[in-house]
């Protein structure tokens, strides 16, 4: 099949799937990656394991590959007013894995073509698209669309399918002397020329297993999965923003943080599988999804959740138990010290002890 009728013939097919941009770029090493990487792992040394697992050369992982196809899934954003005692997520953890899922079904029709491919592998997404011609990076280190402005996911297909590739963007950034997302990340995540630090950024922290640092746990606020602030604030995001709505009382639902943690002693397996059919199970873990919502609890000094977190003071994961600590004493109900002294005498755990007398000062 010549090439370019099989471009055409996926972009139609593509399109059919619900993907609002498709291109193709070439399987040339990443070179822009491998840059930033360097300085990344400089910068931010704590972090430097997430960047060890992107691959820059294609080749290393299809060595027969000769095209990158890249495919836009757009999504409207959701407002930030969620309602109280809802754990706010992202629409993009929601529409994420539909965008994945179609993904799987244009590499199918590569390899129908007589094909070879392997999508999403592990390469750098952002730099795929922008070489494809998709958009610009933000210096939120965001791709941002003249269609849909950063409203979106990006999927990528490996191949060795001979398609004609499109053009790269003319530059790296169209934001000028913009730096409103710069300005309000309230932990000051963004650095000059796009480059995130990730020990710094509320979302990198979120879902985490560990413990939360306090600086980042106090600038979640009702955040439970996604952050947004960068982007609610860009101009290119103007059009999402006035079409953003809420999600259904059902899927808010699942994130209600009062029935998640009186839940956790039944493992919350239901919330979490319906949870997962939502968001992806990946994300929808007990324990992770159980932190966070303490976090939300202590953020929103609500006195009547904690009956809810005395008994996951001994809950047998340690952060989760440090969290609840930190939680109670924010939220400082009567008789907190009471609690707090008292899970004091019975814990071994150091960081969970130094979370305790944490809180026993605020």
């Amino acid at each position: 099949m010549e090439k370019d009728l099989l471009k055409d013939q996926l972009i139609e097919y593509g399109t059919k799937l619900g993907f609002g941009i498709i291109r193709v770029t070439t399987c040339e090493p990443l070179k822009l990656w491998n840059y930033q990487r360097n300085i990344r792992k400089k910068q931010d040394p704590d972090s430097a394991y997430l960047w060890d697992n992107l691959k820059y050369d294609p080749k290393e992982i299809m060595p027969e590959a000769r095209s990158i196809v890249v495919a836009i899934w757009a999504h409207t954003p959701y407002k930030s007013n969620f309602p109280k005692g809802i754990g706010r997520f992202s629409a993009y953890y929601r529409e994420y894995p539909k965008g994945r899922q179609a993904a799987y079904r244009l590499g199918k029709f590569l390899e129908q073509a007589g094909y070879n491919t392997i999508v999403q592998p592990n390469l750098p997404a952002k730099e795929i698209a922008y070489r494809a011609g998709i958009g610009y990076f933000g210096k939120n280190a965001l791709i941002h669309t003249q269609e849909y402005g950063s409203w979106i996911s990006l999927h990528y297909i490996l191949t060795d399918a001979p398609l004609t590739p499109d053009e790269s963007m003319d530059r790296i950034s169209d934001c000028g002397d913009c730096n409103l997302c710069m300005r309000t990340c309230p932990t000051s995540a963004i650095q000059r020329e796009g480059q995130v630090i990730p020990s710094k950024c509320i979302r990198h922290h979120m879902l985490s297993s560990d413990f939360v640092p306090v600086d980042i746990r106090e600038k979640m606020g009702s955040r439970m999965l996604g952050c947004d602030i960068c982007q609610m604030v860009c101009p290119f995001n103007k059009k999402g923003i006035l079409e953003a709505g809420l999600p259904s009382p059902e899927e808010m639902d699942l994130f209600n943080i009062k029935d998640i943690l009186k839940e956790w002693s039944t493992g919350l397996k239901n919330r979490m599988n319906n949870m997962g059919e939502l968001i992806g199970k990946n994300y929808a873990r007990a324990q992770k999804i159980l932190s966070m919502a303490v976090i939300l609890a202590g953020n929103s000094k609500d006195k009547s959740y904690i009956p809810y977190l005395i008994p996951l003071l001994k809950h047998p994961h340690a952060p989760i138990r440090g969290h609840s600590a930190w939680a109670i004493g924010k939220i400082k109900a009567d008789g907190f010290e009471d609690i707090l002294n008292k899970a004091l005498i019975q814990e071994k755990d150091n960081r969970v002890r130094e979370e305790i007398d944490r809180a026993l000062g605020y």
